[in-house]
C-alpha cells in the first residue's frame, strides 16, 4: 500500500474527546446558579408572585441575557442573584461556585455581595455630592474590602482613565453626561475585582449611540474574561451576549439560545 505499511499508520484516533467554550466558558464550570427561584411582593393587602419558577446557570466567563418585557421581574432575577434581596420561603437557592449564597451568614452574604459582584443599574445611581473619582472608589470603603485607600484611588484612577474618564476625576455627576456617568458606574462596579457583573437594563437611559459605546465597554470587559448577566428588554441588545434566556409569566423558559 504505497510506502505506508497497514502496521505504521501515520495517521490516528483514539478515544477522542472535544468539549467546545461559549464565549469564554466550559459548559461544566458554572459559576452561579439561580435553582426555582419564586418571590412575592405584598403591595398593600395583596399579595403580587413575580417569579414563579426561574432557573438558570451561568458559566464562568459566560455573558447570559435575561430578556423579558418590562415587569416580568427581570430585576427581581438579579436581585436575587446578586444578594441584594432574598427568594420567597421555600423559593428555590442561589448557588455560587456550588455554595448557597442564602445560606451563610450575613457578613458573608455583605462580602459576597461587595466583592464578588459588580451591579450596574439603568439610572447610575452615583452620589451627586461626591467626585467621580470618589464615587468610584466607594465599594472598597464599605464592607469586607481589604483594599487601602491610596490603592483604591490608583485603582480607580485606572478605571476611569480606561473609560475615557481621566479628565472627569473631580468632576461631580452633574457635570457629566449620561453616558460618561454609565462609565463611571462601570467602574465602580469593578473596583473591587468582582468575579460577575450584574447589569440592569443599562443602557435603557442613554441614546442609541451612547447606549452602543456602553455595550462596547461590556463586550471588552467580557472579552477580557468577566462573567456578564445582563437584563433587557431589547433583543438587538440581547444578541450582543453569548446566550438569551426568555423570562416569561415569572418563568425562564428553556432551553437557553445562542445569541
Amino acid at each position: 500500500m504505497s510506502d505506508v505499511e497497514r502496521n505504521n499508520p501515520i495517521l490516528e484516533g483514539r478515544h477522542l474527546k472535544k468539549t467546545y467554550q461559549l464565549g469564554h466558558a466550559k459548559r461544566n464550570n458554572p459559576i452561579l446558579e439561580g435553582r426555582h427561584l419564586k418571590k412575592t411582593y405584598q403591595l398593600g393587602h395583596a399579595n403580587v408572585p413575580v417569579l414563579l419558577d426561574a432557573s438558570l446557570e451561568v458559566q464562568q466567563g459566560e455573558w447570559v441575557t435575561i430578556l423579558g418585557s418590562s415587569g416580568s421581574g427581570k430585576s427581581t432575577v438579579l436581585h436575587l442573584l446578586g444578594g441584594l434581596d432574598r427568594p420567597d420561603e421555600n423559593g428555590g437557592e442561589v448557588l455560587f461556585h456550588g455554595e448557597s449564597v442564602w445560606g451563610r451568614s450575613n457578613k458573608n452574604i455583605n462580602r459576597y455581595r461587595n466583592t464578588e459582584i459588580g451591579f450596574v443599574f439603568q439610572f447610575y445611581h452615583l452620589l451627586p455630592e461626591l467626585t467621580i473619582l470618589e464615587n468610584t472608589t466607594l465599594p472598597s470603603m464599605v464592607g469586607n474590602s481589604t483594599m487601602s485607600t491610596s490603592a483604591a484611588r490608583e485603582r480607580a484612577t485606572t478605571l476611569l482613565e480606561q473609560f475615557g474618564l481621566g479628565h472627569r476625576l473631580l468632576h461631580r455627576p452633574r457635570e457629566l453626561s449620561g453616558g460618561e456617568r454609565q462609565r463611571a458606574a462601570i467602574a465602580r462596579a469593578l473596583i473591587n475585582e468582582p468575579s460577575i457583573l450584574l447589569a440592569d437594563e443599562p443602557t435603557g437611559n442613554l441614546d442609541e449611540d451612547t447606549g452602543n459605546e456602553i455595550l462596547d465597554v461590556l463586550r471588552q470587559l467580557h472579552q477580557d474574561g468577566l462573567t456578564v448577566v445582563l437584563v433587557t428588554h431589547n433583543m438587538d441588545i440581547a444578541s450582543r451576549g453569548d446566550c438569551i434566556v426568555h423570562l416569561r409569566n415569572g418563568v425562564i423558559e428553556h432551553p437557553a439560545t445562542v445569541a
